[in-house]
């Protein structure tokens, strides 16, 4: 029997150290290991992200585009801009709805991800930023809509992003967020339903409506106090600001977008999208394009 238990006891090890890796990279995707490692594995399962996902195109319709139309009724061109966009899931569905006539914006640290929503995407209707989603590079009240689906929950700060998605929201505008109800693995990561109203009223949010979505989310839709006129469908160049000076007002050229106030310039790549997080961080490593 003394004999057996090193061998329990190594074998106790390897399945303690197999499940902390399992919780720490597939369940919570890295949050608990920084914004770094959370990047990196978007980046490597990017190719194969729509697979595992199972996005269905009338599900998406159903649940995601015809309610945000309906909830924006009448206006049918919205500025869009939509956090953590992925492979464009929410740009794809407005822009296969027929009524849509607007412009949203998709943004996303991870540069493959956008990779892969380039090809889908009519980049004039739904341009992709590489950008951190903690600072917006976007001034007050620009958008009529903002959303974030399945993302919050790993980012870093996902308080500071709420707030910077309440930030460039105009009032009256239309802010939709997607919260995890299966947080017992990621503390600290996700809100109570009873914590919600609180934060939302912080948010300078009114009318807060939580749906129940898929297994492991609910939807929040909420609308920000105030009104204003809506932003409509305004082309990019006239709402995106430069990263670096938070002042100038970024104007588009062949294959790079220029401050006018502090000449920061942002690289176009090939597949259309506009590379604005090396601006933001000098040394965030790009990763290879997928093949």
């Amino acid at each position: 029997m003394s004999d057996l238990l090193p061998i329990l006891l190594l074998v106790l090890l390897a399945f303690g150290l197999i499940a902390l890796g399992w919780w720490l990279f597939i369940e919570t995707e890295g949050v608990y290991l920084g914004r770094r490692v959370v990047v990196w594995l978007y980046d490597i399962y990017a190719g194969r992200y729509d697979d595992i996902k199972h996005f269905r195109v009338e599900y998406d319709h159903m649940f995601l585009a015809q309610p945000i139309m309906s909830a924006i009724a009448p206006v049918k061109s919205p500025l869009v801009l939509d956090v953590a966009t992925g492979t464009g899931r929410l740009p794809l569905a407005l822009l296969r709805h027929a009524h849509f006539q607007g412009r949203v914006i998709g943004l996303d640290l991870s540069r493959r991800m956008l990779a892969h929503a380039a090809p889908k995407l009519d980049l004039r209707r739904a341009p992709l930023l590489w950008s951190p989603a903690e600072t917006l590079p976007f001034e007050d009240g620009t958008f009529d809509v903002v959303t974030s689906l399945e993302s919050l929950e790993f980012m870093e700060n996902p308080d500071a992003v709420l707030w910077e998605m309440a930030r460039v929201l105009r009032p009256g505008g239309l802010l939709l967020i997607s919260n995890r109800r299966t947080a017992r693995l990621m503390p600290g990561k996700t809100w109570k339903e009873s914590d919600l109203e609180k934060m939302f009223k912080a948010l300078g949010m009114r009318e807060a409506i939580l749906e129940r979505w898929q297994v492991d989310y609910d939807l929040i839709w909420c609308l920000k106090s105030g009104e204003s006129a809506p932003t409509l469908a305004r082309p990019l160049a006239e709402v995106l600001r430069c990263p670096c000076c938070e002042q100038g007002r970024m104007i588009e050229q062949e294959n790079v977008w220029l401050c006018e106030n502090c000449n920061c310039r942002a690289r176009v790549d090939d597949d259309g999208v506009i590379e604005l997080a090396p601006l933001f961080d000098r040394h965030l490593v790009k990763p290879s394009k997928p093949d």
